[in-house]
């Protein structure tokens, strides 16, 4: 029998860590604090009060396996979701210099509840979470958006080794949650505005535990979005300083922890983990370009230590031992290019690696891999981030913690 119920898992402190980190950059962000001072120094941080609600129908992006493909005794099959969700924020409406050089956005706190239609096998579970919602156009009576949002989730119904057909999808009770979208709003009258949009969604707990193939989720949603304190005044309109192009150099040390699952000779479905975590780290060094006041293109190298590499092949012949692979076989370098777009000291940072050195085995993740997250300066030239690791765009692979430093050059 597997002992995988009875590993200790560190995913509520590592998602409990990522929404902490999260909501106080919001927060930061909010208050203006750190920033260049507003050309006239008399102008003040202006943000008003706003209530979101919205009706959010979904679909699963279709998971192989015979769990989450196969109908239950009704006949029913995972298929679509319904979710409703209650936010509270600010709209910006400029007095600091991001503010206005972002066109205006909104951000918050919200709370979402998510019904899984016609099955109760993964449960239904409820999100806290911050959300930005930047705007690409942003006229009188109509807005085109786009959408982050990231949190935790609570109340998916986790692996059981008893089951019949056990649930490969989710297995703590702690996930995180990431929903990525665009949208329009249209506005009703002077404090209303109305608001379809499309949205991806994400469940997953970044392997720290396993089995865990997560949860993605596409769905339109429609939404009232209402000022609380009546119309709100015109944006303040400052003179902004032209973007500076600055070159920057930035490394980071980046530590993850992940499981693997193993089967059974006898039984695709007796999932193994033998309660080992492996440990990931990567020293990450790259170069970023400065192309507007807002955005970054750059590109460099990830030097990796990779403990799950080999480890699927070595547990062939047995029960799986960390030292059955050698330690250079665990070593690897990955070239990459990157994007980094700036909210205030909050940034949303993407990668695109390729493995050009290391060793591969027949089991092990693609060469090609990717990286979403966040990084948030806590100091001009000092960072916290947290990223998801993921190869063919929607397996996520692990979920990286990293500590770093840039160094603008003249």
């Amino acid at each position: 029998m597997s002992n995988t119920s009875s590993t200790p898992s560190s995913t509520p402190f590592a998602g409990l860590l990522t929404f902490l980190i999260l909501f106080f950059a919001l927060l930061q962000v909010i208050q203006g604090q750190s920033v260049p001072e507003p050309v006239d120094s008399t102008i003040s941080v202006l943000k008003e009060p706003i209530l979101r609600v919205s009706i959010i129908n979904g679909k699963f992006i279709r998971q192989k396996g015979p769990f989450f493909t196969g109908a239950d005794d009704e006949g029913n099959y995972f298929k679509t979701t319904k979710a409703i969700s209650l936010e509270y924020g600010w709209q910006m409406l400029g007095g600091i210099e991001w503010a206005q050089a972002c066109n205006y956005p909104r951000l918050g706190i919200g709370l979402q509840y998510l019904h899984i239609m016609n099955r109760n096998e993964l449960g239904h579970p409820l999100s806290v979470y911050g959300f930005y919602d930047g705007n690409y156009l942003r006229l009188k009576n109509f807005e085109l958006t786009s959408r982050l949002s990231a949190g935790l989730a609570y109340g998916l119904t986790t692996y059981d080794p008893n089951d019949v057909l056990p649930n490969d999808i989710i297995c703590t009770k702690v996930n995180s949650f990431i929903e990525l979208g665009i949208g329009m709003a249209f506005r009703l009258n002077e404090s209303l505005f109305i608001e379809p949009g499309f949205r991806l969604t994400h469940f997953s707990n970044g392997n720290i535990r396993e089995p865990q193939k997560g949860i993605n989720i596409t769905s339109y949603s429609i939404g009232l979005r209402s000022y609380l304190n009546g119309p709100p005044p015109a944006p303040i309109k400052m003179s902004l300083n032209k973007p500076q192009h600055r070159h920057e150099m930035i490394a980071f040390i980046g530590v993850a922890s992940r499981q693997i699952e193993f089967h059974t000779q006898e039984n695709d479905w007796s999932i193994e983990t033998y309660g080992m975590n492996y440990l990931m780290t990567n020293i990450h060094l790259g170069y970023n370009y400065e192309m507007t006041r807002r955005f970054k293109l750059g590109g460099g190298v990830d030097l990796i230590y990779d403990g799950t590499n080999g480890q699927r092949e070595s547990a062939k012949i047995g029960v799986p031992d960390k030292g059955a692979v050698a330690f250079e076989d665990k070593l690897g370098v990955a070239v990459f290019i990157s994007g980094e777009t700036a909210i205030n000291q909050l940034s949303v940072v993407t990668t695109l690696g390729y493995m050009v050195a290391g060793t591969r085995y027949e089991s092990s993740s693609s060469r090609f891999e990717q990286r979403l997250g966040f990084k948030y300066h806590f100091y001009e030239h000092y960072f916290a981030g947290i990223n998801v690791r993921s190869y063919h765009f929607r397996a996520a692979k692990a979920l990286e913690f990293n500590v770093g430093v840039r160094k603008y050059l003249k």
